[in-house]
């Protein structure tokens, strides 16, 4: 085998050129560290965003129910070193009670109550879609999320990833006759979707997102320890071409 002089080079740089060098590198280097300093600030477990469109009809979101601050996207801080847990014990009306960001009973699920605003004078219709925007580890298989619209839906809708049963641990039957009722993802990437309808001007309407890691979930093994998981959630205008999805 051919043996490479790592120590060759072409020519020597005079040392004008050896500073510019450097000026270009610390300069790169500098905006690397900030773009990461930014991801690292601002990438959440979840993403709730408006489209352009919506937020050009005066609609908005925050998590401040009278609206003293507010913005077309909002960014659920990270959550980390999540515990496994069964859905009973999560305080729905903890979460709910909470404008913002809820993490319950020390680590072990994360809640989410926002709030959105028709500030135009016309009356809007709004579709949107929970989207798995990463995951890594198999995360996915056993995140579940549960969600609300306003104070008296005290049910809510719970969502899971269809279970791989055929891993499923040994002896395993099934869910016992205590779990409620759930629906699954829609798809790999997407894990409801729904819509608002007749948001009139001025109204103010409620949302609470829970998620959390289901301990009794089959697909549950060693193999998501360290596992990631990004959501977001869009709102669009909805249209007459939406009647069809």
């Amino acid at each position: 085998m051919k043996k490479h002089n790592v120590l060759t080079v072409g020519k020597l740089w005079t040392k004008k050129k050896l500073v510019t060098a450097l000026l270009i590198f610390f300069l790169a280097l500098s905006s690397i560290i900030a773009l990461l300093t930014y991801y690292g600030q601002n990438v959440g477990c979840f993403t709730i965003s408006l489209s352009k469109e919506v937020s050009n009809h005066n609609i908005y979101i925050s998590t401040d129910e009278e609206f003293k601050s507010y913005s077309p996207r909002l960014i659920c801080d990270s959550f980390t070193n999540a515990q496994q847990i069964t859905y009973q014990i999560i305080n729905t009306n903890y979460v709910k009670n909470t404008n913002g960001i809820y993490k319950g009973n020390g680590n072990t699920y994360v809640g989410y109550t926002y709030y959105i605003k028709n500030m135009g004078d016309e009356t809007v219709n709004l579709n949107f879609r929970m989207n798995i925007a990463q995951a890594e580890k198999n995360a996915e298989d056993v995140i579940w999320v549960w969600y609300f619209e306003g104070d008296d839906d005290n049910n809510g809708r719970m969502f899971q990833k269809q279970d791989d049963l055929e891993n499923a641990p040994s002896g395993w039957v099934g869910y016992d006759s205590s779990y409620r009722e759930r629906e699954y993802f829609k798809n790999n990437t997407t894990v409801f979707d729904g819509r608002v309808n007749d948001l009139k001007p001025q109204e103010v309407r409620k949302y609470s997102l829970i998620i959390w890691l289901e301990g009794d979930d089959p697909d549950v093994n060693d193999q998501i320890v360290g596992g990631k998981i990004n959501f977001n959630v869009e709102y669009h205008l909805f249209n007459e071409a939406d009647k069809n999805e």
